[in-house]
């Protein structure tokens, strides 16, 4: 489920993951990553990747949550792409 506009606000944050989780109507698992730099997490729905969930961090505090479900961008979740100097 994708919010038609940015959820903003911790309370209403919370709310709406919480709720979708309940929605999801499996078991949903998270592991641990770096998206960008950032802390973030790739969600699985009955073992199947669902998304990434990548924070945005300023000033030790998450400033943003970005979920990507987009298949296309998510073919490569499972590899790591190493960064090349020019």
């Amino acid at each position: 489920m994708a919010a038609l506009r940015p959820v903003l606000g911790p309370d209403k944050v919370l709310r709406y993951m919480a709720g979708s989780v309940d929605k999801a109507g499996g078991v949903l698992t998270g592991e641990s990553t770096t998206v960008n730099g950032n802390p973030g997490l790739i969600l699985r729905l009955n073992g199947v990747v669902d998304g990434v969930l990548a924070f945005r961090v300023e000033n030790a505090r998450a400033t943003g949550l970005y979920y990507v479900r987009n298949p296309e961008k998510l073919s490569r979740v499972e590899s790591e792409t190493p960064l090349a100097s020019r």
